[in-house]
């Protein structure tokens, strides 16, 4: 398995496919880089395609510390640095969006564009974060078969997890979160839940952005996307009807195409 060694941490990534340019996918917590293998298979002709494990999670090791949004950043840096990355575009869901707002308030100049699927500015609230991290305690203490059925309920739509036809990808995904290392979630958990509100200062961004929100998306609402969206100077909001949080693996087609359509958009756009 290709390792790299960033920021004190043995990362597990993927490099596939080739093009002029870079696409560089975060994935969301809970999940692993495998959250983008749609994307990636329909993209990789035409773009070279990086996607990681988060520290913590699926394959990427589990350290002691370095779980917070900007150690998370700089993880995102020195693995483009190691790399040796031109810009790129970045794509992050949910987790890999907190961050990639971080990097595009404070590192724009290795972004060509930015899409963040299931993202919001705002810190998390109050209650949601009380029981996030109750969740977080009985998965650390006591493993993931009590936590099980409502991460599924919380991260997927009910138009996804109803359809029989889904049946084996759910299957699939249970067995995906229940093998992440549950200290390591553990730890990942608390750096994103806890993290700061940035609403107020994304107006400063100047790099092309897409957000993209799922109509049914109990984790982030579609008022908290817009609400993101709004504060962008010239951010798109795209809303996937029918779509939980996971948009990228309940409605893979049609995040390809969003995806797909907006890089065609930039690629005149000036490199930074």
């Amino acid at each position: 398995m290709p390792r790299i060694t960033v920021n004190g941490c043995h990362y597990y990534y993927q490099d596939i496919g080739t093009g002029p340019e870079t696409i560089v996918f975060g994935h969301g917590f809970l999940m692993t880089h495998r959250v983008w293998e749609h994307q990636i298979e329909a993209l990789r002709d035409r773009y070279r395609c990086i996607a990681f494990d988060w520290r913590g999670q699926g394959w990427s090791e589990v350290t002691r510390d370095g779980y917070g949004i900007l150690a998370l950043c700089e993880d995102v840096l020195q693995l483009v640095e190691h790399l040796d990355l031109d810009a790129c575009h970045y794509v992050g869901l949910s987790m890999g969006g907190y961050v990639g707002l971080r990097l595009l308030l404070r590192n724009p100049d290795w972004l060509r564009s930015a899409t963040l699927i299931g993202t919001q500015g705002q810190a998390e609230d109050g209650s949601a974060r009380l029981k996030y991290e109750a969740m977080l305690f009985v998965a650390r203490y006591w493993g993931y078969t009590l936590v099980l059925d409502r991460v599924v309920q919380l991260l997927f739509g009910p138009a996804f997890v109803n359809d029989p036809a889904n049946e084996r990808d759910i299957e699939r995904w249970r067995g995906i979160i229940a093998s992440n290392d549950a200290l390591g979630v553990y730890r990942a958990g608390k750096g994103i839940f806890r993290r700061p509100n940035v609403l107020p200062l994304l107006g400063a961004i100047r790099t092309p952005t897409l957000l993209v929100t799922g109509a049914d998306d109990v984790v982030t609402p579609v008022e908290r996307g817009r609400r993101t969206q709004q504060a962008i100077p010239d951010a798109e909001l795209r809303i996937l009807p029918a779509t939980g949080h996971m948009a990228p693996v309940e409605r893979p087609g049609a995040v390809t195409d969003t995806l797909d359509a907006f890089l065609t958009a930039q690629a005149a756009a000036p490199v930074p």
